[in-house]
C-alpha cells in the first residue's frame, strides 16, 4: 500500500462552506464553528437554508475535509484538511482533466493569455529561475 490519501472531490456549494471555515476558525482558536456561526458567516448572496448548509457538512464530513464535534452538547465544524492541501488536489484533478496531466500545458496556457501585471511577470520568472 502507498499510503497515498484518496482523492477528495469538493464540489463547488462545498467550497462556499469550506472557505467560511478556513476564515473564522482560527479566529475561534480552532474550536470550531456551530451551524449557526457557520450560516452567520455565508455570503449573503448564497441564501441558503440551514438544512441545505447542514447537508453540505455532512457530505464534507462523510468525506473526511470536516470534523464534528460532538462532546459539547452542540455540535462543532472544523476543517479537517488545509485549505493548502484542498487547493493543490483540486489544481492536480483540473491539470489531469483538462490538460491531460500535463503541468506545462497549464502553464503555457496561462502565460500566452498575457493577464498578468509586471510585478507577477517578476515573481513567476523568480519561481521559474528558483526550480533550475
Amino acid at each position: 500500500m502507498s499510503g497515498r490519501r484518496k482523492t477528495v472531490r469538493i464540489s463547488e456549494a462545498e467550497w462556499h462552506i469550506m472557505n467560511v471555515l478556513w476564515e473564522e476558525c482560527p479566529k475561534n482558536l480552532g474550536i470550531g464553528l456551530t451551524l449557526g456561526e457557520i450560516v452567520q458567516n455565508m455570503p449573503p448572496e448564497m441564501n441558503w437554508t440551514n438544512t441545505t448548509i447542514r447537508t453540505l457538512i455532512i457530505r464534507l464530513a462523510d468525506k473526511g475535509v470536516v470534523q464534528i464535534d460532538k462532546t459539547t452538547g452542540v455540535y462543532k465544524y472544523k476543517p479537517a484538511l488545509d485549505k493548502s492541501q484542498c487547493v493543490e488536489e483540486e489544481i492536480n484533478m483540473f491539470v489531469a482533466r483538462v490538460f491531460d496531466n500535463s503541468p506545462y500545458q497549464l502553464v503555457a496556457s496561462l502565460v500566452r493569455k498575457e493577464k498578468f501585471n509586471e510585478r507577477e511577470k517578476r515573481e513567476i520568472i523568480d519561481i521559474l529561475n528558483e526550480i533550475r
